[in-house]
């Protein structure tokens, strides 16, 4: 047993290897992480490849005309045509809506249509007011309140109307009352 600690032991009586593999160990291992931060700094902190310089887009043809021309409404547009403009009153839808189930709402609304003969305006007026009524039956106060209910509101009702016949060309709310 005597042998086997003289042999661990140097002529200087100290340990062989020591401190010495454990700094060399901890030297390499900062070396490489200092080389591996480096690198990935320089990856990540370089700036992006120039870009091309951005060509121009060229203008559409109808652009320039649209653009120089004012937006037109629906009647204007109808009365542009040669077809003939009938103004068709709707019988004053009254329903209770949504939300809350308490309430009531009453419109009293007029169509725009086309007279080109295809379409039979009381028929049309009847299907309109059947949609009129489906619709209402789905909307909450909240949606219809200010004026912006009120044009949300007479927009979804014309997309409805313009859905039952292209001969629709406006819908206009004359009065609304809600209770």
């Amino acid at each position: 047993m005597a042998e086997t600690d003289n042999s661990e032991q140097d002529a200087g009586g100290s340990k062989k290897g020591g401190m010495m593999p454990t700094i060399i160990a901890a030297v390499v291992v900062t070396l490489i992480a200092a080389g591996a931060g480096a690198g990935l700094g320089s990856v990540l902190g370089s700036s992006a490849p120039p870009a091309e310089p951005a060509q121009p887009a060229e203008p559409e043809p109808h652009a320039e005309a649209d653009a120089k021309a004012p937006a037109k409404s629906d009647i204007a547009k109808a009365e542009d045509e040669p077809t003939p403009l009938q103004l068709v009153e709707l019988k004053p839808v009254l329903t209770n809506i949504y939300s809350p189930t308490d309430s009531w709402l009453r419109i009293e609304a007029s169509l725009v249509v086309k007279q080109d003969g295809s379409v039979n305006a009381e028929i049309l007026a009847a299907e309109i007011e059947a949609d009129t009524l489906a619709f209402l039956r789905s909307v909450q106060l909240a949606q219809v309140e200010g004026s912006r209910g009120l044009l949300h509101l007479r927009d979804d009702l014309r997309e409805r109307a313009k859905l039952r016949s292209p001969a629709v060309v406006d819908y206009l709310i004359r009065t609304m009352v809600a209770e």
